[in-house]
């Protein structure tokens, strides 16, 4: 099984761990109860990011593909999966690549943990190969299920 992580989840990660950082040197310090409310603001996010973002990726083999992102995982057979895409959103200042499953049901489901980010029209290599990747994969292990059944 392969793993794709976005090169952001170190920064999520340290985000979460400062968060965290300022709500626990709030709660330290705090005497009323309006001075917990940093508390609530700066640690569930900073806990959630701290927790999830050494998660964040995909996973994919021979089975299928396997995506976590900020609140929830997804796991799909290659069976379910028709085709892997990019979704482009394109500005005229800024664009933005996303990884789009197309399944078998008609559904897209896309992975907004990998996507990735440019300027103008371009297209964003990373996004681009890790496509790629999730599609060689999807093609290979789908005529093989075929053969064995």
């Amino acid at each position: 099984m392969r793993k794709r992580r976005t090169p952001w989840a170190l920064a999520y990660l340290l985000i979460g761990l400062v968060c965290l950082l300022i709500a626990v040197s709030v709660a330290a310090s705090a005497t009323r109860v309006d001075e917990l409310i940093p508390i609530v603001l700066a640690g569930v996010p900073g806990l959630v990011l701290t927790i999830r973002a050494p998660m964040y990726g995909v996973s994919f083999g021979d089975a299928g593909v396997k995506y976590s992102g900020l609140l929830n995982s997804r796991s799909y057979t290659w069976s379910e999966v028709r085709e892997v895409r990019s979704a482009v959103v394109s500005g005229t200042l800024f664009s933005s690549d996303v990884p789009e499953l197309v399944l078998a049901s008609g559904r897209t489901d896309q992975l907004p943990v990998l996507a990735g980010y440019g300027w103008g029209a371009e297209t964003n290599l990373r996004v681009e190969q890790l496509v790629a990747e999730l599609e060689k994969a999807r093609t290979s292990a789908v005529p093989s299920r075929r053969t064995g059944s």
